[in-house]
């Protein structure tokens, strides 16, 4: 079940790395593209912010079942372009996402450990 993803965020470029930036995300939405073409991946959906004052300018939503999304974080080229992207972004993060079923179990457990401690 593709119930789990990856939320890929970065900030804005560093000074005179603005041509990189875009190379970088052009580059990384068409390896993005050959790994759902190729099923190691469910889904993946870039985005980039309008002027709304946060640090913030844009994302990539990738999703697949916990198994693909579990692979994707140790595969070289995907840790490859989290690196670049470092370099060429300020603020770059990758953060799991749970939905669907996979979220429900993480609310189950959630509510579990709340009513444990309390």
């Amino acid at each position: 079940m593709a119930d789990a993803g990856l939320f890929f965020g970065f900030g804005e470029p560093y000074p005179g790395r603005e041509e990189q930036g875009v190379r970088l995300w052009n580059e990384a939405n068409a390896y993005y593209a050959r790994l759902l073409e190729a099923g190691r991946i469910g889904r993946f959906e870039p985005f980039v912010l309008g002027a709304h004052g946060g640090g913030l300018r844009g994302f990539t939503i990738i999703g697949g079942t916990p198994e693909q999304i579990g692979a994707l974080r140790f595969d070289d080229e995907f840790v490859r372009y989290i690196m670049r992207s470092q370099l060429c972004n300020k603020d770059v993060g990758v953060v799991p996402l749970f939905f669907g079923e996979t979220l429900s179990h993480i609310m189950e457990r959630y509510e579990h450990e709340v009513s444990a401690l309390a």
